[in-house]
């Protein structure tokens, strides 16, 4: 698919790629994550399942990147660094693995994660875990290889960073950072394998843009809405992508 040629997409489309990306971009501004949990059921049936996570990984770099620089001078440099020391081989390995699957595989994989991000992102909040710099490297380590195969394992760095004891903007700052060079790498290694071709770059930059007024709306909201309302709201559209992603395959196994 031409991805620069907007004829390809009809006007419903192009609305719902907008929407969900200033949906994304505002979830990213309110809690650090659930930005990458939202794009991918929106994308998958316009371009096509096997294309979602190269493109996402430049959104949510550009999307992270603007982030970062809303709370660059709060960011925890030391434990940025112990967090990408093991997350970006981590990203490599991911990659590697992805760039093998076929879009069936993909698309179960998308869909599965989604179903089990909800119970399984309760589970880690209730247990407010708190962790060594070897066990932040171990985590980020195996966060890095569910990145580079799949989106939204943002939700799962976020109680790594609180267990290891950093709160309020300087978590929003850190996370950012660590996202910001786990999505590079990601881009790059799908550049590397043809996987992110110049077209499907362009668009995910301009889906990354979409994403940033989402970064100041999500400051708003923060003010505005509770957490409790988000956080179900969000739980629901995650649960809802999850179906949609394994329905065509599951059905295709079934006939």
């Amino acid at each position: 698919m031409d991805f620069l040629a907007l004829g390809a997409f009809s006007a419903g489309e192009l609305i719902a790629i907008l929407l969900a990306a200033l949906v994304a971009g505002t979830l990213g501004g309110m809690t650090g994550f659930g930005g990458g949990l939202i794009l991918p059921p929106v994308l998958a049936p316009i371009i096509g399942v096997k294309a979602v996570i190269p493109i996402m990984s430049v959104a949510m770099l550009l999307a992270n990147a603007h982030r970062f620089w809303l709370y660059r001078k709060l960011i925890d440099v030391r434990l940025t660094g112990l967090a990408l020391m093991t997350a970006i081989p981590g990203v490599l390995i991911g990659t590697f693995v992805y760039v093998r699957l076929s879009s069936e595989a993909v698309s179960i994989m998308l869909g599965l994660f989604l179903l089990i991000a909800v119970p399984l992102g309760r589970y880690c909040a209730r247990r407010k875990m708190q962790l060594s710099p070897r066990g932040l490297a171990i985590g980020t380590g195996l966060f890095g290889i569910g990145s580079g195969t799949t989106t939204g394992m943002g939700m799962f760095l976020v109680p790594m960073l609180l267990g290891a004891g950093i709160k309020g903007q300087a978590f929003l700052a850190t996370d950012a950072a660590i996202s910001t060079a786990v999505n590079t790498t990601k881009a790059i290694a799908f550049s590397n394998h043809a996987l992110l071709t110049p077209s499907m770059l362009l668009a995910g930059l301009l889906l990354g843009l979409c994403t940033i007024p989402g970064n100041y709306l999500g400051r708003w909201v923060v003010s505005h809405t509770s957490v409790k309302l988000h956080t179900t709201i969000m739980e629901g559209i995650i649960m809802v992508g999850g179906i949609s992603l394994l329905w065509r395959p599951v059905m295709d196994l079934l006939g």
